[in-house]
């Protein structure tokens, strides 16, 4: 993510506003699987939430979260965050 994507993401959540994020979940083989949007106030708090939701799925191998067309973070289970 770019330093003005961050800014502006940063004063969006400065202003108690949620944002919408896309969580992509892909299986072993990185065949995309399921989608869920959440709203959560901050990509902190959508980071943990792609933690808690792939430990849930353990059928899936890798979760993505975007911010509309930006991929803001990418988590695999065997790996830390890239």
């Amino acid at each position: 993510m770019d330093e003005e994507s961050h800014a502006h993401i940063s004063q969006r959540n400065a202003a108690g506003e949620t944002m919408l994020y896309r969580f992509c979940f892909f299986d072993a083989e990185e065949h995309a699987a399921a989608t869920e949007e959440l709203e959560v106030p901050s990509l902190i708090d959508a980071m943990a939430r792609a933690h808690m939701l792939l430990k849930a799925r353990p059928q899936h191998e890798t979760i993505e979260v975007w911010l509309g067309n930006s991929l803001a973070y990418r988590a695999r289970r065997d790996r830390a965050a890239a």
